[in-house]
């Protein structure tokens, strides 16, 4: 993980934005009592003082990728752009992107090298041709009309695009979004994996897909949330099933040590008491919560994990002496030193 940095903030500001955090109902998420777990200060900065500093690496991204593809399809273009297969040669790629730079300060409402762009196109193209001059690039050309032609190329213009597009939203390699289809319809021809994920259409189930939830417990002094994959409320069965999907790196067959090493163990064992919790009032149905993994490895094999009733107790009990260590930080608002310092006179751990 990455090491923590020392805020640059000072005491008043600090102070306000602990005001801040502390007035409002904290809802305690997976990643966010993980990241307790493995170090207070760096669930400090974060939550509290707002220095957040996540990096989206490919796995992630692919990740997020096959979620979407497979759950939120139409949402794909909400929430990624593609890498364009080629890039322009390095002057008119420089061109390009100061170009973008001028459009999102003067021209906000372009988002796009299509429709967007009409209004504005006139005074782009006068924006354009000021940046060639400026960078002395196709200067020799007698006319603007014949520089602009030179640069407004059909691939420069996808670059264009690209750019443009890049705002708040995830880049993904067009090879990484094949990869997600492929795994689409392993999923899809999967009849067992169809079943569990409530695909099949049966009048008996409802199905949901990235499902927000929350609940709270006079116990914390925060709640509990969670975005569900997918959850299934199976009336023939009379269960409900909460599947959570996986991207992993390694074989399926390794995916236990992943989730001693990730702490998947809170996950489930969040959702699972977040549901047993919510689920009367919000579902109207008292049937017993499963929780599945379903895993997707790099060799395109999808792999359901049950975690049984013994181990789903195992992994509460864990959950709630991390919760209980959580409330602690709460209560006594210091994030400054581990559970085990903290509560140690000697301000040290024996080992």
């Amino acid at each position: 993980m990455k090491q923590v940095k020392i805020t640059d903030l000072d005491l008043a500001e600090r102070l306000k934005l602990e005001d801040e955090f502390f007035s409002k109902q904290f809802l305690m998420s997976y990643s966010g009592l993980s990241k307790l777990n493995y170090s207070p200060g760096a669930f400090y900065l974060h939550y509290v003082l707002k220095q957040r500093d996540d990096v989206v690496d490919k796995a992630m991204a692919e990740g997020s990728l096959i979620h979407c593809m497979l759950l939120t399809p139409e949402k794909f273009d909400d929430q990624f752009v593609v890498l364009p297969d080629t890039f322009p040669s390095d002057n008119p790629k420089k061109v390009i992107e100061r170009l973008r730079d001028q459009i999102q300060q003067a021209y906000p409402e372009v988002v796009d090298t299509k429709e967007s762009i009409l209004p504005y196109l006139e005074s782009i193209q006068n924006d354009v041709i000021d940046i060639l001059k400026d960078e002395n690039l196709y200067q020799s050309l007698k006319t603007d009309v014949q520089r602009l032609d030179k640069i407004l190329t059909e691939k420069n213009m996808e670059y264009l695009q690209f750019l443009l597009q890049c705002k708040n939203k995830m880049v993904v390699e067009r090879s990484m979004v094949e990869f997600a289809q492929k795994i689409r319809e392993q999923i899809m021809s999967n009849n067992t994996i169809r079943e569990l994920m409530g695909f099949n259409d049966k009048s008996t189930q409802n199905c949901y897909n990235e499902l927000e939830v929350a609940a709270f417990s006079d116990d914390y002094q925060f709640g509990l949330k969670g975005i569900i994959d997918n959850l299934v409320i199976d009336h023939e069965a009379k269960v409900i099933r909460v599947n959570d999907l996986k991207k992993t790196s390694k074989a399926a067959s390794a995916f236990q040590e992943s989730i001693e090493y990730y702490q998947y163990w809170l996950q489930a064992a969040i959702y699972t008491m977040i549901i047993d919790n919510i689920k009367q009032s919000s579902f109207n149905v008292d049937y017993p919560v499963e929780f599945r993994f379903i895993v997707v490895d790099p060799y395109l094999h999808v792999v359901p994990f049950l975690v049984s009733q013994v181990t789903m107790s195992r992994f509460t009990e864990m959950t709630r002496d991390s919760l209980h260590i959580a409330n602690y930080h709460f209560i006594h608002k210091n994030f400054s030193a581990p559970f085990g310092v903290l509560i140690s006179t000697a301000n040290e751990i024996t080992i």
